[in-house]
């Protein structure tokens, strides 16, 4: 979906910010060769922390990087579930990458995390948020790309502490799967690997009959807001963060 020249924004997750620089670092060494300009939509909670600005270094020595700053309207963890969490992120995001001209908004959701976002949607029996598991949602404006679809969190996690680039986010939402989906995957990387290609098929399959939130992207039983973005008054936490 990218292209040489491009013009992408890509977003420090608020609840994962050190998987996000990681993100950056790699996708910076990728397209490198493509003189590909990236705008980093950084959480201005975030705006001072040393690891954020060391990255954006590093990244910029290898591609052009515009900064953007602007303040992430932070809901309670108590109230925020992951998927929920999520796709405020995205929304945000997604706002501000239209804002900003963006050919395709880049939002860090790594394979790890998109299999325990799906499994929790099947475990609270709302499939809204199987689109989750899905490594692209080409129906926003701009493209959605999860441009860490394929990589482990614990993976990440080692990069992160490798790089000394680890950052503690700005929220912990809830997430009650994790621990059933690690106990049965323990050391077996493949169960990951074959849970991923599943949860993929059945959001496809459900993304061709459901409708597509006009806020975060994701999947909707009606038309319009999704549930998540309904509970989370998301139209009116964007307008409050614009301001």
């Amino acid at each position: 979906m990218l292209r040489p020249n491009s013009r992408i924004a890509l977003v420090i997750r608020p609840s994962s910010p050190a998987f996000s620089l990681a993100g950056l670092r790699l996708l910076s060494r990728v397209e490198s060769k493509f003189n590909v300009k990236i705008i980093v939509i950084i959480p201005s909670q975030l705006g001072a922390v040393e690891p954020v600005n060391e990255t954006l270094k590093i990244a910029a020595q290898r591609v052009i990087i515009n900064k953007i700053e602007k303040k992430f309207p932070v809901v309670e963890g108590d109230r925020l579930s992951m998927i929920a969490c999520v796709r405020l992120e995205r929304a945000w995001g997604l706002s501000l990458a239209r804002k900003l001209g963006a050919e395709a908004f880049l939002y860090p959701l790594d394979r790890t995390t998109s299999n325990l976002l799906a499994l929790e949607a099947l475990f609270e029996g709302n499939p809204e948020g199987l689109s989750e598991a899905l490594p692209v949602i080409p129906w926003t404006n701009p493209p959605t790309i999860h441009y860490l679809h394929r990589i482990e969190a614990e993976a990440l996690t080692a990069y992160t502490f490798i790089d000394k680039a680890w950052v503690d986010p700005l929220c912990n939402p809830i997430l009650p799967s994790k621990i059933p989906f690690l106990s049965l995957m323990g050391s077996r990387p493949e169960l990951e690997f074959s849970s991923t290609k599943t949860l993929e098929r059945l959001a496809r399959s459900l993304s061709k009959r459901w409708n597509k939130c006009p806020y975060c992207g994701g999947l909707t039983r009606e038309a319009g807001a999704c549930s998540y973005c309904r509970s989370l008054g998301v139209p009116r936490l964007l307008e409050d963060a614009a301001k």
